[in-house]
């Protein structure tokens, strides 16, 4: 059963990134982060409100929601949406799959113990920059769309954001029993969502009623509640059965996931620097998760 589950995650948060795609081509990038968010909020709404759980927020408690929204949900999301327009979803998934090596990174900064920097995992990072820069390459050659590197900027941005989000809802989040899970999901959405609403209000003309085609309403369900919530869901039961260290693992197959995607839908064929650049982030996962002894047994 948990085999299962890690497989309907994988493909959740590795069709994201077509989704988007679909999502982008049709309406301006925070219009289209903020119904992805919304149809998230509506269906965690619908469902906790079938399981009459309490999702009322102590408003002193209200800035931890708010920091993990921001940090998992509104800024990442509108990342993707932003730099999707310039790069197929095959990038996007491949940055997505470096969340764990950033991750790594800020726990080793913020947290020290079996996080720490050691000499292999110093090699790890190493090489996962070299795999990242070998997907960039192209981008960075002088002729080439500016575009296109701008896009790889806002992947970068995203898994960051992903990474620290990770690392901080232990500290302020997991360790913390004064808001229940579903509350601080709940308002994780209702925050990402006001504030995404409001900003494209502010920047972008709002869409016409006409560009929400059969094919963008079901891609925005898909992200927003396949991809999302559904993912969230499926992540939470996982780290149960798996605990988080183990659970992550499956992002590792999130860009072969979103490679298929773009495959069937697009008939794009990944680059040879592309899979350079993968095989090389693997092997840097590899190093960096290779577990270590605890500092007082190294003495």
């Amino acid at each position: 059963m948990s085999y299962l589950l890690a497989f309907c995650l994988a493909l959740c948060w590795g069709t994201a990134f077509l989704a988007t795609k679909n999502i982008v081509d049709v309406l301006p990038p925070y219009w289209g982060t903020f119904y992805r968010v919304l149809a998230g909020l509506i269906f965690f709404i619908i469902l906790y409100g079938v399981q009459r759980k309490n999702l009322r927020c102590p408003v002193k408690e209200l800035w931890r929601p708010w920091t993990i929204g921001f940090l998992l949900i509104l800024f990442p999301f509108a990342a993707i949406s932003w730099g999707q327009r310039f790069v197929a979803p095959t990038i996007g998934g491949i940055f997505n799959g470096t969340v764990p090596l950033w991750s790594f990174i800020a726990g080793a900064v913020l947290l020290k113990g079996v996080d720490r920097f050691t000499w292999r995992r110093a090699v790890g990072v190493l090489v996962g920059l070299a795999g990242l820069l070998i997907i960039m390459w192209p981008s960075l050659q002088l002729g080439s769309d500016p575009n296109v590197l701008y896009g790889c900027f806002a992947f970068l941005l995203m898994a960051w954001s992903y990474s620290l989000g990770n690392v901080l809802t232990k500290k302020i989040m997991v360790d913390n029993t004064s808001v229940a899970p579903e509350a601080n999901t709940f308002h994780q959405y209702l925050f990402s969502a006001v504030v995404l609403l409001l900003v494209s209000f502010v920047l972008e003309p709002v869409p016409a009623a006409a560009s929400f085609t059969p094919k963008v309403i079901i891609s925005i369900a898909s992200a927003g509640i396949f991809s999302s919530a559904v993912a969230f869901l499926l992540m939470v039961a996982l780290i149960r059965r798996w605990g988080a260290t183990r659970m992550a693992s499956v992002t590792y197959f999130t860009p072969v996931v979103a490679m298929a995607s773009d495959m069937i839908a697009f008939g794009r064929f990944p680059g040879t620097n592309e899979i350079a650049g993968l095989v090389l982030i693997f092997v840097s996962l590899f190093l960096i998760q290779k577990p270590v002894r605890p500092l007082q047994e190294t003495k």
